[in-house]
């Protein structure tokens, strides 16, 4: 397995499973409470890391009680963690997310605390860890500085990035012109071009549209109806979910990020990465939470779907 470096977020997630998500001035009872480790940026660290890969990580955390037990939960999943970075000031980043019980369906409020504050000059510090990087996976729970300055310095130093978009929110031409592999959901999509892919036609234009502004691909994950694939070596094509019954889908799109960048990592062709992290995803929606929800290789290799 080649050397994955993820940038981005770590937070603590307060989860709250509910019979119903509430509507806007609502109060519902929920049920259970748990708090996990969580952040995009973290979920997909020990994704790639569960997958194999040499993970390095780097993030902010604050000097509290979430950030010492997010390091902690860390250090069990084999990263390497000689470059977090501790705010002394601001508190470690949360999330807020709310479990519908029956659809396994989720909503999340982020208050991002030290992530917001991973700067440039932090950056400059692991530059080195960046440049000897084979994979950089990033994602936009950090400055959108911070992001454009990883990005071009992987550019520059020939080390193959991966952007996933989300949270949602629009992004430069320039800055896309600097990803090699985009993989953004729907809604992510259509803040990305304006094109909302809900049907074959729409996903056919946004791709075509998307991908004039990457290097070199762009993958669309559309839930259960499963990945568009456009590169600009192959036609492009729709590859199918697996089916499951969903519990949680918290982490979904995290798994299926550090999952594909191990196995690009891994040499293996884009197809084949995208199936075995498709693979990956679908395990984790049948668990509760994010990081415990993450499959560890060997769980792939008994998914018979």
């Amino acid at each position: 397995m080649g050397k994955i470096v993820v940038v981005g977020s770590s937070n603590t997630d307060l989860v709250v499973d509910s019979k119903k998500i509430p509507s806007p001035g609502e109060t519902v009872l929920g049920g259970d409470f748990n708090m996990i480790s969580g952040g995009k940026g973290a979920n997909q660290a020990v994704a790639a890391s569960r997958a194999g890969s040499d993970v390095t990580f780097i993030c902010k955390v604050g000097n509290d009680y979430f950030g010492k037990r997010a390091i902690e939960e860390y250090k069990k999943e084999n990263i390497n963690l000689n470059h977090i970075f501790i705010d002394k000031v601001r508190p470690s980043g949360v999330a807020v997310i709310i479990v519908d019980e029956i659809s396994g369906e989720n909503s999340i409020v982020v208050a991002p605390g030290s992530n917001n504050h991973l700067s440039i000059k932090d950056i400059m510090l692991v530059e080195e860890k960046i440049i000897l990087a084979d994979i950089i996976l990033i994602q936009l729970e950090i400055p959108i500085s911070t992001v454009e300055y990883v990005l071009r310095l992987a550019k520059k130093n020939n080390v193959k990035t991966i952007l996933n978009p989300a949270p949602a929110q629009m992004l430069s031409d320039e800055l896309l012109s600097m990803v090699d592999i985009i993989t953004p959901n729907e809604s992510e999509t259509e803040n990305l071009i304006g094109i909302y892919p809900d049907n074959e036609e729409k996903i056919e234009a946004a791709g075509k549209e998307l991908l004039k502004k990457v290097r070199n691909a762009i993958l669309i994950t559309l839930g259960e109806k499963g990945v568009y694939l456009n590169s600009k070596n192959k036609s492009s094509q729709l590859i199918p979910a697996k089916n499951v019954k969903a519990i949680d889908t918290t982490a979904a799109g995290d798994v299926f990020n550090g999952y594909l960048a191990s196995s690009l990592s891994d040499n293996k062709k884009l197809e084949e990465a995208i199936n075995i992290a498709i693979k990956a995803a679908a395990i984790s929606v049948t668990k509760r939470g994010a990081q415990p929800s993450i499959p560890v290789i060997n769980e792939l290799i008994n998914f018979d779907q």
